[in-house]
């Protein structure tokens, strides 16, 4: 196992795949050897061969987060965005305060338009005493979030369309302008 996490770390990623194909040969739930075997696929980009180990992973140690924070990640990475959501709500419904899980999931949900959604998770990171890096990379998400709802445009046409709504619900006539 030591072998395979050194190999990671030098960058020797075929490597480090052949060596946790090993361990997981001779114990093939094994979480640890399938997170590493995953990492190394990642690094590689085959996602879906690390997504598979993630997940087995995961099934192997339900109760280690990285484990379900790398499977997100990696489902993200291969574009499956909307089941990345899902497992980092199972990651947050498990362990609330996981600050990984709420930074990665509002990320995903700012990427999908759910701004307001991806700004409660972020700030919920943030109350659940982040690293001085997640708190960098969550301020910095926040902030830029912050710009660009100064640069949206005014719409007058929502103001017309919320008009004819309450109007409709009245049941009066609102006049066209």
């Amino acid at each position: 196992m030591r072998e395979g996490y050194d190999q990671l770390t030098d960058g020797r990623f075929e490597e480090a795949v052949a060596t946790f194909s090993a361990a997981i040969a001779q114990e093939p739930r094994q979480a640890k050897a399938l997170r590493g075997r995953g990492l190394a696929y990642a690094e590689l980009k085959q996602w879906s061969l690390a997504t598979a180990d993630f997940a087995a992973a995961r099934d192997a140690d339900p109760d280690d987060a990285e484990n379900w924070v790398d499977l997100g990640i990696s489902l993200a990475r291969d574009h499956q965005v909307y089941p990345a959501i899902a497992v980092f709500e199972e990651l947050i419904a498990q362990h609330a305060t996981h600050v990984r899980g709420l930074t990665e999931l509002g990320f995903l949900y700012i990427r999908v338009g759910a701004i307001s959604k991806g700004r409660e998770f972020l700030e919920g990171a943030l109350r659940c005493k982040p690293t001085l890096i997640e708190r960098r990379r969550i301020e910095a998400a926040l902030g830029e979030q912050d710009k660009l709802d100064r640069k949206r445009f005014y719409r007058p046409d929502f103001d017309a369309l919320r008009k004819q709504r309450r109007s409709a619900r009245s049941g009066g006539v609102t006049p066209k302008s």
